[in-house]
């Protein structure tokens, strides 16, 4: 096959990652894949297949989308696949576009890749304008994508209930992760003679919610016990002086961006998710993956990565930071068996979530040959 990916870069987000990586995966199968970018950078990028081609476009809206629709029409690939919303409105807008320049020359070659669009978050429509179309105008879009693609049921439902997508082109996988080739030891014996280490991924932003994280962690009942935060954003300032304020300088960590997460989770003891919101959780599968007992609120995608509770512990989304400190301090003291969570991450890893986008888009390619 020929496939096109398309986000707006390269960067260290969940769905940036994920796209990498899917990328990455069809070209070690021997696909043609290209990956468009908007921007480039030069930190903090997924690892990417070196046979996967590249193609950057303007920064600027209107100049991508035309650009897009160029590449569509002179590289015509079988898949179109974006994730984030505005990359997801461009495409279509890009896709009817090239359709369109056709139009005059009744021999040219017809423009049909069909478009994969792939949806990562519930409140994903308040980062942007663009972001914004690409749920708003979901109905219309519906028409023209072969299949939207949703990482869990809970966005599945959000998109046909408040969004209006069409439910027959709706259709979820759940991210596909890489995992580690030789897990967190199944002796159980392994984690309790670790060091109290509590652990926590993922961008410093509002919605992670690491400042009740940090205040529950200064109510713990071990006070040796050491925090870790990996990721950057713009919370930095405000997290480092609630640390300072709490007298935590010396326990609490905040790295930053780190592409070898594993040596992480394979020294921690616990793994936190304090989230407003998430539409799947990529970094409970990681924790999952290594063994580690996992506290994660009720915000969405963790009700399904830990299937009701039953692979880790389910909080309320409001939870005080006492409350959550109790929670902490119990999985501290019993962190359990890491087989469970070992195998129920296998679930998730890359084969597996790879291979159904791979059957997804040679359905889609039978239906458009009928």
């Amino acid at each position: 096959m020929k496939l096109f990916f398309y986000i707006p870069g390269l960067v260290d987000g969940g769905a940036e990652r994920v796209m990498a990586s899917l990328a990455s995966w069809f070209a070690r199968q021997g696909h043609d894949v290209t990956l468009v970018v908007d921007f480039e950078t030069d930190k903090n990028q997924p690892p990417l297949e070196a046979s996967v081609g590249r193609l950057k476009l303007s920064k600027r809206h209107v100049s991508s989308i035309r650009q897009l629709a160029r590449l569509l029409a002179q590289h015509n690939p079988d898949i179109a696949l974006s994730a984030i919303a505005s990359a997801n409105f461009k495409l279509v807008a890009a896709s009817i576009l090239a359709r369109a320049r056709r139009l005059p020359k009744p021999n040219s070659p017809k423009i049909s890749p069909a478009l994969v669009l792939t949806y990562h978050g519930f409140e994903e429509y308040k980062t942007g304008k663009l972001s914004w179309l690409g749920y708003k105008n979901l109905p219309l879009m519906s028409r023209y994508a072969a299949r939207i693609v949703t990482v869990s049921d809970q966005l599945l439902e959000s998109l046909a209930n408040r969004w209006n997508a069409r439910r027959d082109k709706l259709v979820r996988i759940y991210n596909p992760v890489p995992l580690p080739a030789h897990p967190a030891n199944y002796d159980p014996t392994d984690l309790p003679a670790r060091q109290n280490i509590i652990l926590s991924v993922g961008r410093l932003d509002p919605n992670k919610r690491f400042d009740l994280l940090i205040k529950a962690f200064a109510q713990l009942s071990d006070k040796s016990a050491r925090l870790i935060i990996l990721g950057e954003g713009g919370e930095r300032q405000k997290l480092t002086a609630l640390i300072a304020r709490l007298g935590l300088s010396a326990r609490v960590e905040l790295p930053g961006y780190v592409e070898d997460t594993g040596a992480y989770y394979a020294k921690a003891k616990c793994f936190v998710l304090t989230s407003s919101s998430e539409s799947f959780g990529l970094v409970l599968v990681e924790a999952l993956g290594f063994g580690l007992p996992v506290l994660a609120t009720d915000c969405g995608g963790p009700l399904e990565v830990l299937e009701g509770g039953r692979y880790g512990s389910l909080l309320e989304v409001n939870i005080s930071p006492a409350a959550l400190a109790r929670e902490i301090d119990q999985r501290l003291e019993n962190p359990g068996d890491p087989a469970p969570r070992i195998q129920r991450a296998m679930s998730f890893d890359m084969d597996t979530g790879a291979r159904q986008y791979a059957d997804l888009f040679e359905t889609i390619l039978k239906e458009r040959t009928l």
